[in-house]
């Protein structure tokens, strides 16, 4: 045999429908073998116990003709003839033993040999004795008066076979058309059972990094399957937004890096057109100097986003005092406040610790403060406060401004990367590459916190930043 037909063989064989046909199969042959046998031995059981209860009805009524011919000897054996002679037909043997069991006062002709083996003492006083031809039920006279002599009334036991061999005979051929219709029954469930993921395998194998749109049908039974087409499809949404968003975020990238790059080459290609005097030279080095640095700007906030969501911030997870953050964060930005004309505060900062990565959240500290007072003209005021909630065991950091404020359309998207406020949000020395908030949201989401903004236009803007304090913190 190839190997490639023997690969695809033991592949088939290997499959999970075979693999439910199999356990399907043997699942109801084990069930049906349980069945047959125990109806075969429940018939077998219905036998024993009729028969036993049927001699000892006849047993009883020997008993209760020696009760009324004692002590005439001839009479009961007269009427022990005669009752062994009625149901000679069926085999039925009569024995009448002393009360020691060692003598046999009288014995119809075609009773067994002595001894039998005793099978059971029932509670309803009488005895079963038996062998593998015959079974007897023995009862004891118990009259006071009279002799305490055993009586025994047999028969022999291959009809119970007989009957037994009949049903199984009958039983027989049902258990093959079983045998033979449980694989192909196994088999068409399996095949109805598994079509559903064989769907997902096929849609799942059209599905390309530049065709998304394809979803797995949900048949709206509410079983498993169901449970986890809907749990794909919503996997395969996350990722096409995600691809999306990585689309936009390379042309953006690409858009920001250009823009420099090409500044730098046009202003090259001018001062080489032709000899320039030493300050010419220098105003060029000073453009490029500038440039240069915005492009490492860039690209320092594009590989912290890298890291950021990478959550490489949780391998650094320490206790960072909160307060002394804050206040150094008011004490760095204050010069540029005061520049500005804005007033920089720092009110209700709680003193505790949060485990944290301490770059990472003076990164988000510095960005929110940078950004409040880019957007807050003169007179106007930046507040960062601090509070602890003890029911959720979290710090929730505020970054309010009394700047011109975001419009309702634009505070969705103040998080998305690269994006900008239209222009007027924006001011003629508020340069940026719409990056800022979105390394904020990214640390906060690293240090498994949350990030809001809740704005009005022409009244201000206030950044809400809730983190977990961290298990040990006090």
């Amino acid at each position: 045999m190839p190997a490639a037909t023997l690969n695809r063989s033991l592949v088939f064989f290997r499959s999970l429908k075979m693999r439910l046909t199999a356990w399907s199969t043997l699942v109801v042959l084990i069930t049906v073998i349980i069945a047959l046998v125990s109806v075969r031995e429940a018939l077998r059981y219905y036998l024993v116990v009729e028969t036993d209860t049927t001699l000892d009805h006849e047993v009883r009524e020997l008993l209760l003709a020696v009760e009324a011919h004692h002590p005439d000897r001839d009479q009961i054996v007269a009427e022990m003839r005669r009752k062994a002679e009625g149901h000679r037909e069926r085999g039925w043997h009569i024995r009448w033993l002393d009360e020691d069991r060692r003598e046999t006062i009288w014995a119809s002709d075609n009773a067994p040999p002595q001894p039998l083996q005793k099978l059971l003492s029932s509670s309803k006083d009488y005895n079963v004795w038996g062998s593998n031809e015959f079974r007897t039920v023995e009862r004891q006279l118990d009259r006071p008066g009279l002799p305490k002599d055993f009586i025994r009334v047999g028969t022999p036991i291959k009809f119970i076979s007989e009957d037994v061999d009949r049903l199984t005979n009958i039983l027989a051929p049902v258990g093959l058309f079983i045998f033979v219709l449980a694989p192909l029954g196994g088999l068409l469930l399996a095949t109805r059972a598994i079509e559903p993921l064989q769907q997902i395998i096929r849609t799942t194998e059209r599905l390309r990094p530049s065709h998304l749109d394809e979803r797995l049908q949900v048949r709206g039974v509410g079983d498993e399957l169901d449970q986890m087409a809907t749990k794909i499809n919503t996997f395969l949404d996350q990722i096409a937004d995600h691809l999306a968003k990585n689309r936009d975020f390379m042309a953006n990238a690409a858009h920001e890096l250009r823009s420099p790059l090409a500044a730098i080459q046009s202003a090259v290609e001018v001062t080489l057109d032709k000899p320039r005097t030493a300050v010419e030279y220098e105003e060029t080095l000073f453009l490029l100097h500038d440039q240069c640095r915005h492009l490492g700007q860039l690209v320092n906030q594009l590989l912290q986003l890298a890291h950021s969501e990478a959550g490489e911030a949780d391998r650094h997870h320490e206790p960072v005092p909160l307060q002394a953050l804050i206040e150094k964060t008011v004490e760095m930005f204050a010069p540029v406040a005061e520049e500005r004309g804005v007033t920089l505060l720092a009110t209700d900062v709680v003193p505790l610790s949060i485990k944290a990565d301490g770059s990472q959240l003076r990164q988000l500290l510095t960005n929110l403060v940078d950004n409040a007072i880019k957007f807050t003209p003169a007179d106007g005021t930046v507040t960062m406060a601090s509070k602890r909630d003890n029911a959720t065991n979290t710090v929730i950091l505020t970054v309010t401004d009394t700047g011109i404020g975001i419009s309702p359309e634009a505070i969705p998207h103040v998080f998305d990367r690269f994006y900008q406020v239209n222009q007027s949000r924006q001011r003629n020395d508020a340069r940026g590459n719409g990056l800022g908030l979105s390394i904020c949201q990214s640390i906060v989401y690293a240090h498994r916190g949350t990030i809001s903004v809740n704005s009005r236009v022409g009244e201000g803007t206030t950044f809400t930043v809730m983190l977990p304090i961290g298990e040990g913190i006090v």
